[in-house]
């Protein structure tokens, strides 16, 4: 999904969680985004057949990690390089860029802002920033949103590695959504909103 303006002042990336698809983000936020802005809200490079009604649809996603391994499949490597490929074309005037992702798409959020120099904030929804694998640090800055009753990813996993990552010097904002799970409710949107105006111009 897309959404084209005349004369942007920015471009906003939304990166969809696994299984998902750029449209069902792009829709949870659209209404809550700046009409300035460029968006794009792309499917991950990786297909995913479900079964729905008798007919096979496809979500999508940005790598394959086995938690019970520990290790990945398929990296984020590929999607990071694309992502970065996909935006010096539509970026040719080096705005800035924020990176919004959920889940999924957050966790990897950081790793995409690191490849294309013009992002100046990442936005991380329902995700973990994990520490054993940001390094250094960042230019851009690093907000984390994350729901209250999150049941796939515990807020206190997310707050610990955000501790872990402030010990290497790395701050990141953290926001806390009552009575929200593992979504993008309205209320989350409106923090984005809200974050949006504090650090997005």
């Amino acid at each position: 999904m897309v959404r084209r303006v005349e004369s942007p002042k920015r471009v906003i990336l939304l990166l969809h969680g696994l299984g998902q698809r750029g449209k069902r983000i792009y829709r949870k936020l659209l209404a809550h985004l700046p009409s300035d802005a460029l968006i794009i809200a792309p499917n991950g490079p990786f297909p995913i057949p479900r079964q729905k009604e008798g007919k096979t649809d496809f979500g999508h996603s940005w790598y394959f990690y086995d938690k019970h391994e520990g290790s990945y499949f398929i990296s984020m490597d590929l999607s990071i390089h694309w992502l970065r490929d996909l935006l010096k074309i539509e970026n040719p005037l080096r705005l800035p860029v924020t990176i919004i992702g959920f889940s999924q798409g957050g966790y990897m959020s950081p790793h995409v802002g690191m490849a294309i120099p013009e992002t100046q904030l990442v936005i991380g929804l329902a995700c973990e920033f994990r520490s054993n694998f940001i390094h250094q640090m960042p230019s851009f800055k690093l907000i984390a949103v994350h729901g209250e009753l999150d049941e796939i990813v515990a807020p206190s996993a997310q707050k610990s590695e955000i501790d872990s990552l402030k010990m290497i010097g790395i701050e990141i904002d953290y926001h806390l959504i009552p009575n929200t799970g593992h979504e993008i409710t309205t209320e989350m949107a409106k923090m984005v909103n809200s974050l949006l105006e504090a650090y997005g111009k």
